[in-house]
């Protein structure tokens, strides 16, 4: 069950009115009569009509004049309007009166039958119109309760990584104190206690050191330039030679297109897939890493991607993934913290793209991401 729709008939005629009326009689529609112009555009002024339904021939303001004024009006100017004339429209008459705003023109007498279709479409239409205008709304404001959350639950991330800091610090630095001056009085047992607290200190400190950069990634804009990803790939490859050391890992490097995006944020996640890459294929004699790029999958998009052969992961988890300290293999099997990836998908966000896997257990991965296309090279 709906609420009906206004609907207005204007006609100079009381007893075309009375007809009118007597013809679109349905719950559906609130009428309202209007004989002249200016009683049509004082009830246009409190209500809100689905369509009008006007009658050309009128003295004073004819119907041609008031559907001018009803479109030049930002309140009414989307009311369609049905035009009744007296006579079979001729083109020059049908043209004036679709240039001043009609969508249709029904002659006198009325087919009821059709007069009835014609304004049930229209009224279903702005049923329509409405409950997606409705729908916009909620979604706008959800968008705005989700921004406001979001923000709020960065700066708490923010205070809480601030505030953990220096209980951190004194347990490091008291631990530190104890071992000095304890040295000659400590069991070996007690030595690997102490051992185990300023690890496990140490690595509190590292999660909360990428949970801030994590927070500061979310509130930072990215500064769009042009940005050669072969030169950031090389870049990273040279910051991860400390755990290339002594692997023998088989590089296929494809050549990769220049995209619009902040280079020192795809710097990170090049680090990031590639350090993941070299890590999960630590069992692999020879590890074998590819990198590239597939312009034809998706028109106005680059997807690139980076193809390991390691130790893979079962797909029943990818949501798991990319999330925040999630991680798919134990710590004992690969070190980390579980924050590179969730960095990345963060990034590729900001920058409007997508990032998604594929792998089978103990038979490799493959990451994605997607990165808009510059205006130039789009087809």
């Amino acid at each position: 069950m709906h609420d009906p729709v206004n609907i207005l008939i204007v006609d100079d005629n009381p007893q075309n009115l009375v007809v009118l009326e007597t013809l679109l009689n349905d719950p559906d529609y609130r009428l309202t009569k209007a004989q002249s112009a200016q009683d049509a555009l004082m009830v246009l002024f409190d209500t809100d009509f689905a369509l009008i339904v006007l009658d050309v021939q009128m003295p004073e303001t004819s119907g041609f004049e008031l559907a001018q004024i009803i479109k030049s009006r930002k309140k009414t100017k989307d009311v369609p309007i049905i035009f009744l004339t007296a006579h079979y429209a001729e083109d020059e008459h049908v043209l004036s009166g679709y240039s001043a705003g009609a969508v249709d023109y029904l002659t006198k007498p009325i087919n009821p039958a059709i007069l009835r279709s014609k304004v049930a479409v229209f009224a279903e239409l702005y049923r329509k119109s409405q409950a997606l205008n409705e729908a916009n709304r909620d979604l706008n404001t959800r968008n705005d309760e989700l921004e406001i959350a979001n923000k709020e639950l960065e700066a708490f991330s923010y205070t809480v990584s601030h505030d953990l800091r220096a209980p951190l610090r004194h347990i490091s630095a008291f631990v530190e104190l104890l071992r000095k001056q304890a040295e000659t009085t400590l069991d070996d047992e007690s030595r690997r206690f102490l051992g185990i607290i300023q690890r496990s200190a140490r690595e509190m400190g590292q999660l909360i050191d990428s949970l801030l950069a994590f927070s500061r990634m979310g509130r930072t804009e990215p500064k769009l330039a042009s940005v050669d990803m072969n030169e950031i790939i090389q870049r990273a490859l040279d910051d991860l030679k400390p755990e290339l050391e002594g692997r023998d890992i088989e590089w296929n490097l494809g050549q990769l297109p220049k995209v619009e995006a902040d280079q020192a944020l795809m710097g990170q996640v090049w680090t990031n897939l590639l350090s993941n890459a070299v890590k999960y294929t630590r069992p692999r004699h020879p590890a074998r890493i590819e990198i590239g790029c597939d312009t034809v999958p998706r028109p106005g998009e680059f997807v690139f991607f980076v193809r390991d052969n390691g130790v893979g992961f079962d797909m029943k988890y990818v949501d798991k993934l990319f999330g925040v300290f999630q991680r798919l293999h134990r710590e004992q099997e690969f070190e980390g913290i579980g924050i590179g990836l969730a960095s990345v998908r963060r990034i590729i966000s900001r920058h409007g793209g997508q990032t998604w896997a594929d792998a089978k257990l103990d038979s490799g991965a493959t990451l994605f991401f997607t990165l808009k296309k510059p205006a130039t090279v789009r087809t």
